[in-house]
């Protein structure tokens, strides 16, 4: 099982990476969690469009979901056994954009339940944390990756993250700054990750204005375990 960073950047593309991304790989399934803007390109570095079995989109804010318009353009592309690709199984937001919801020649959307599914050979847990008005889901995936998307601390991503594997957290600022409202500060990711029990902290959705490494040395205090910033093309074995 292996997890890349397709791409890491906070809230929108940065001059190095394009906005959340990630691609988990299993006995040959891959499921991606996030495609935000600027990822479908980079993404066909790791995995052919085609070749994706699910998406799981954390929530509607654009530098989540919205290349997954772009995935399915070079699916459309391509042929397998001599005939198309078909949809791309979509699991989302009930306020997935129209776009996901009203074209099934592209998209096969549910709209996420919290609990457990199987997608594939992955056990993926579903729980819906705090990111304002909007809302989000993070996800677990086994018990190797727990993914927190964008929230600000609660006891659901706490629960969630329990004995996980790899943590990867959004940390989208510093304790000095906080409480951050619908995210986590890097501190917040530290202590989420000692209190969970992780054996490696990944933060990411890096904000390009942000002094990543300060992130990296407030996170590290705290965490209990190895910390490092995302980068794209990054792969972990999990």
């Amino acid at each position: 099982m292996r997890l890349t960073v397709v791409g890491c950047s906070g809230s929108a593309p940065g001059p190095d990476s394009a906005a959340s991304s990630y691609l988990v790989e299993k006995d040959g399934f891959r499921l991606l969690l996030d495609l935000g803007a600027g990822a479908a390109g980079p993404l066909q570095r790791y995995a052919a469009a085609e070749d994706i079995g699910a998406v799981i989109l954390s929530h509607a804010h654009s530098d989540h979901w919205s290349d997954v318009t772009q995935l399915s353009y070079y699916r459309s592309k391509a042929v397998r056994d001599g005939s198309d690709c078909g949809p791309i199984p979509i699991f989302g937001p009930s306020n997935m954009n129209p776009v996901l919801t009203t074209n099934p020649d592209d998209f096969t959307t549910t709209v996420i339940q919290a609990g457990v599914r199987m997608l594939g050979p992955l056990t993926v847990r579903l729980v819906g944390v705090r990111h304002g008005a909007l809302g989000c889901w993070a996800t677990r995936v086994d018990d190797a990756l727990c993914y927190t998307a964008d929230t600000e601390p609660c006891a659901a991503v706490e629960e969630l993250a329990v004995g996980c594997g790899v943590l990867l957290a959004e940390a989208s600022g510093f304790d000095a700054d906080g409480p951050l409202r619908g995210h986590l500060t890097a501190g917040d990711a530290g202590r989420l990750a000692a209190k969970a029990g992780a054996r490696l902290l990944i933060l990411t959705h890096l904000r390009a204005w942000q002094d990543h490494l300060r992130l990296l040395d407030e996170a590290s205090q705290l965490a209990g375990c190895p910390v490092v910033l995302a980068q794209p093309g990054m792969r972990v074995a999990l």
